[in-house]
């Protein structure tokens, strides 16, 4: 889960965002040969893309403001020239080298893109694409076969076909980019997959990797674009819906921003939701049947809360032809109850977003001692760490002394010796790491316990030195070539 707290106009290279210019330029079709610049900026004429609303957001280099409600803006290379990596890529590389898959990068130009030809990408193969493309980010999106291992994609989910079948759906699918070219509105198809690899006989083993090579048109996009989507990769393989999914993605990019809305006409909408072409015309049946429903779900499982104000909507007559999209940052409290929610177990995820909790009844104990170890899922990231300790501070006043938990900091959520998880805090002094343990670690271990349903169920204490010096000691993630 991204960090809870808004950050406003920083620096290029602090966050998602970049040099941004006025226009969204897409050359025509004859201008994409030769393996160039697929999208350029320089020389447009004035006017914000179709479908967007101009104002002012943050993003813009040196603290300047980029058009707010506007897509993001694309970068220019020159036909001939070396190709030249934009801060997306040099994010995304310095994100796989510390983070692996569990924050993916993508460029903002992909998450304002969509299906060409009224075809739909399924959401096994929406989320597949984004661990390829934060894979080809790993190597500065450069032109090669790129491996990704199954069990990164593949989940609980133990057979092949699902993967090779979203594989062919991306490989038979092409990306539209829309933007004003001389004057008028034009747009910009992309292939996104020049080949890939389906093996014969198609084992179940998870060391097998998924072999592609993206088009040089879809990975220039990629690699000089200057805005970025830092999506968490626990919560985006959580989502149910297409339609969450790329609400998600565009909140990512856009939560942090000085002014985090999004004005978008009725169809634009339709288009980036990825809505069946000639299904729901009826905007009082597409908002209840995929917008509101998407905004429930992204809403419980993102780090932002996405709405979309009825007083922002611009009619004529009594037709809705534009929408607002607002996306803000949860404060410490909301953000706790995400990671919990996320941390929960998927059954019974949609009762509690509508407020129907269903009863389980207990299994049988010696049938689950027979299952074995239930699957915890993967460990908790450092923004949700920071989340749980927020929570878990509330819980902890009173009965812990305030100098003390001033004292400790959260460190990472690890497998625990004897079973089950546990969070290591680090204390600033071997006194302070002495004392919460002798003293209050029952304590401790009850409030998270409590606050994880029984996830986390054990507490270290560290001093600060020693717990830098096992993450320096921890093997790094080296990137699939």
């Amino acid at each position: 889960m991204a960090a809870t707290g808004r950050r406003k106009t920083r620096k290029a290279g602090d966050d998602g965002s970049g040099p941004s210019g006025t226009d969204l330029v897409v050359l025509a079709p004859e201008d994409l040969g030769g393996g160039g610049a697929i999208i350029d900026s320089a020389g447009a004429p004035a006017g914000p893309a179709a479908g967007f609303d101009a104002g002012a957001a943050a993003g813009a280099a040196g603290g300047e403001k980029a058009a707010a409600g506007s897509p993001p803006a694309l970068a220019t290379v020159p036909d001939g020239s070396a190709p030249v990596a934009g801060l997306t890529a040099r994010v995304a590389s310095a994100t796989f080298e510390r983070d692996g898959y569990k924050h993916l990068i993508k460029a903002a130009e992909a998450v304002y893109s969509y299906p060409a030809n009224g075809t739909r990408l399924s959401l096994p193969a929406q989320k597949m694409l984004n661990f390829m493309i934060h894979l080809a980010g790993s190597q500065n999106f450069a032109n090669k076969l790129y491996r990704l291992p199954k069990r990164v994609v593949r989940g609980n989910h133990k057979g092949n076909e699902r993967i090779f079948d979203a594989l062919k759906e991306i490989f038979d699918s092409s990306l539209v980019v829309i933007g004003p070219f001389r004057g008028r509105r034009s747009r910009a198809e992309l292939r996104i997959l020049s080949s890939y690899v389906r093996p014969e006989e198609e084992e179940d083993s998870d060391a097998a990797d998924i072999h592609f090579q993206f088009t040089d048109a879809f990975l220039e996009l990629q690699r000089t674009s200057q805005l970025w989507a830092k999506l968490s990769g626990p919560a985006m393989v959580k989502v149910t819906s297409t339609y969450a999914l790329k609400l998600y993605e565009i909140g990512m990019q856009r939560y942090q921003m000085d002014y985090p809305s999004l004005e978008l006409d009725i169809d634009t909408l339709r288009k980036l939701m990825n809505v069946p072409e000639g299904a729901y015309k009826d905007f009082g049946i597409l908002r209840t049947r995929t917008i509101d429903r998407a905004i429930a779900e992204v809403n419980q499982l993102a780090p932002f809360r996405v709405s979309m104000p009825e007083d922002k909507m611009k009619r004529r007559g009594r037709k809705v032809e534009k929408v607002t999209l607002e996306f803000l940052a949860k404060d410490e409290e909301e953000a706790a109850e995400t990671f919990l929610e996320r941390e929960r177990h998927s059954a019974g995820r949609r009762a509690r977003r509508i407020g129907k909790v269903e009863q389980v009844a207990p299994a049988d104990e010696v049938a689950a001692e027979a299952a074995g170890p239930a699957d915890l899922g993967p460990l908790p990231d450092a923004d949700d760490v920071h989340a749980l300790w927020a929570a878990a501070l509330h819980a902890l006043k009173g009965k812990v002394p305030g100098p003390l938990l001033a004292a400790l900091e959260p460190g990472r959520v690890e497998e625990a010796p004897q079973g089950g998880r546990r969070l290591a805090l680090n204390a600033k002094s071997a006194v302070v790491a002495d004392t919460a343990r002798n003293n209050h670690w029952p304590t401790f271990k009850s409030a998270l316990a409590s606050l994880t349903n029984g996830l986390i169920t054990d507490v270290a204490f560290e001093v600060a030195a020693e717990a830098a010096g096992k993450r320096a000691a921890r093997p790094k993630a080296a990137p699939k070539a």
